[in-house]
């Protein structure tokens, strides 16, 4: 193996592991599509912040 074949192999490894852990950053702080709801930024619309409704109506 010559050093491009090296340089190569190293490069498609970096992205890999910055990839996964970019995925994994995201899945940990919650960043799937939903706003900030603590903020109240989103005014109840995203699926997080709507009431839970009980099945009993009156």
């Amino acid at each position: 193996m010559n050093g491009v074949d090296i340089a190569v192999i190293v490069i498609v490894c970096v992205a890999v592991v910055a990839v996964a852990g970019y995925l994994i950053y995201r899945k940990v702080k919650h960043k799937g599509g939903c706003c900030d709801c603590s903020s109240g930024s989103c005014n109840g619309s995203c699926p997080h912040c709507h009431p839970k409704q009980d099945d009993k109506e009156d």
